[in-house]
């Protein structure tokens, strides 16, 4: 006679029926199985972990990930060849209570060559195109002549980056590439300086700037005493003559009284 060995799920549930001394329903039988097996696992895991603490001396073992450190924005992901346009912006510094010129080198998005294109204000004199790989080099060798004397914006690296993602886009690409060509400079743009950049300019926001902005911006209904006066005095000017014609009738009407006695 073959006897073969029982599974440790079978072995568990004769044990239970015998210590019972009845039959058990199916259900409760799985449930005390899985409880018998769960318990087994959990220690055959503490001993594991202890056997591994012996052979480590006791000590825990810490895993850390390694960081590279990066910047965020630091690896950039856009081509050097990609296309970017670099203006020449005539802006002005503050020193001493009066304004000196300063031309800035800084790259020009998209969007912003196309307004210029459509007639903008600008405050570049300059726009030239390059490539982006080009531009990172900060040389004034790749630059025209009118670049000589000009410092590079901050931030100069990232800006051409950013600028030149902006060119990558599928409008820029199919319809504003003819506004600067590759490789060559245009100054047929609206220039002015009407509306002039101080790089070092201090802005101090002081009570009088909110009193400005509620009394410009009356969004609870309130006006001020000029706009109050303003608006009684052709109350005054209408209500006089209606006066004078009320007093005129009182008069007529006196008057034909005393004729009538």
């Amino acid at each position: 006679m073959q006897i073969i060995a029982a599974a440790p799920c079978t072995a568990a549930m004769q044990a239970v029926s015998a210590a019972n001394g009845c039959r058990q329903h199916p259900a409760a039988t799985l449930r005390s199985c899985a409880a018998s097996l769960t318990q087994r696992r959990t220690a055959s895991g503490h001993q594991q972990r202890r056997l591994a603490a012996r052979r480590s001396g006791g000590r825990r073992v810490a895993v850390t990930a390694a960081s590279d450190n990066l910047t965020y924005g630091a690896d950039w992901a856009t081509p050097k060849d990609a296309y970017v346009t670099v203006g020449l912006s005539h802006c002005f510094v503050k020193e001493e209570g009066k304004l000196g010129d300063q031309f800035v080198i800084e790259p020009i998005t998209a969007n912003s060559l196309e307004c210029m294109a459509k007639g903008a204000k600008t405050s570049f004199t300059h726009v030239f195109s390059l490539r982006l790989g080009e531009a990172l080099q900060r040389s004034k060798a790749v630059y025209p002549p009118e670049f000589a004397d000009a410092a590079f914006c901050e931030n100069y690296e990232a800006r051409c980056d950013a600028c030149a993602r902006t060119w990558m886009r599928p409008h820029p690409m199919d319809n504003l590439l003819d506004i600067v060509p590759l490789g060559q400079v245009k100054t047929n743009f609206n220039f002015s300086t009407s509306d002039k950049r101080v790089l070092n300019a201090d802005h101090i926001v002081n009570d009088d700037d909110n009193i400005k902005q509620d009394l410009s911006i009356d969004v609870y209904g309130r006006k001020g005493k000029d706009e109050e006066e303003e608006a009684a005095a052709p109350a005054e000017s209408d209500a006089a003559p209606a006066a004078a014609e009320a007093k005129e009738e009182e008069e007529a009407d006196d008057m034909d009284a005393l004729l009538t006695m």
